[in-house]
């Protein structure tokens, strides 16, 4: 049951609050995540130590730890610990952090490659969302940085070719200023992405055998006979009275009970 390392990540952290620093908590991440791997022989054995992990890690992250190293390491504690919905809900906040992150776009690759999705139709696959890897990624303050200092060369370049008439000047000024342009379109982009995904958080299917329905409640019938399984991606439409109206990747939209999925909420 995803259940368990919920459980198991409360109480630790329950423990951990009052008792370990940040420090302590991650050597003990760490120490569960080794024992782990050294019994991995024996899944039954090493899938505690493995929730245990999880457990410190999320607790770090309760703390105010965010960075993607953090996530990339939670997600794989909660994927080894057989976890699936924790552990893409995990990759996926380090991608927020790291959009260009190799490992955790290779990681969240193998987490989707263990749902269980129908043999048949595209219900619940989820698109590529690589970005092109020649595309840098800069946030928001880099892209205002640079747009500012295009702007600056820009006109400095055309205020000097207004006084030697010196053509190159002109055409780097136009360049630049043409520039700016283009940094400040993919600013806007940006932001709109950062403000849908604030308004449409991520929602990940947490339990095997979700029917999505027609509407909020058991009495409405499932608008498709397929059923949903751990890992299955979407982003969230509505809430209303316990229930969840969400859209999936593949853009098929329906109700499930809130208990039933994770929400990508801070």
């Amino acid at each position: 049951m995803f259940y368990a390392p919920l459980l198991t990540a409360l109480l630790l952290h329950a423990e951990s609050g009052a008792t370990l620093t940040d420090h302590e908590l991650l050597e003990r991440a760490e120490a569960e995540f080794q024992e782990g791997v050294h019994l991995r022989l024996s899944r039954d054995q090493a899938r505690p130590h493995f929730r245990n992990a999880a457990g410190y890690f999320d607790a770090l992250r309760q703390r105010g730890v965010c960075n993607p190293v953090l996530y990339r390491n939670l997600g794989n504690a909660y994927l080894l610990a057989e976890d699936l919905p924790h552990a893409i809900l995990s990759y996926h906040r380090g991608l927020h952090l790291a959009p260009n992150d190799r490992d955790l776009h290779e990681s969240l690759a193998e987490a989707r490659q263990r749902v269980v999705y129908p043999a048949s139709g595209g219900l619940g696959r989820p698109r590529s969302d690589d970005p092109p890897p020649w595309l840098p990624y800069l946030h928001s303050d880099g892209l205002m940085f640079a747009a500012g200092a295009c702007y600056l060369v820009g006109c400095l370049s055309l205020t000097r070719w207004w006084m030697v008439r010196c053509g190159r000047l002109l055409v780097a000024g136009l360049l630049a200023l043409l520039l700016v342009g283009i940094l400040l379109g993919w600013l806007i982009i940006r932001i709109e992405a950062q403000n849908e995904r604030a308004a449409h958080p991520l929602v990940v299917i947490a339990r095997d055998g979700v029917l999505l329905r027609r509407g909020n409640s058991m009495a409405f019938p499932p608008r498709y006979d397929t059923p949903l399984y751990r890992g299955v991606e979407g982003r969230l439409l509505f809430e209303r009275d316990g229930w969840v109206q969400m859209e999936l990747s593949s853009g098929e939209i329906g109700w499930v009970p809130q208990e039933t999925v994770l929400v990508d909420r801070p």
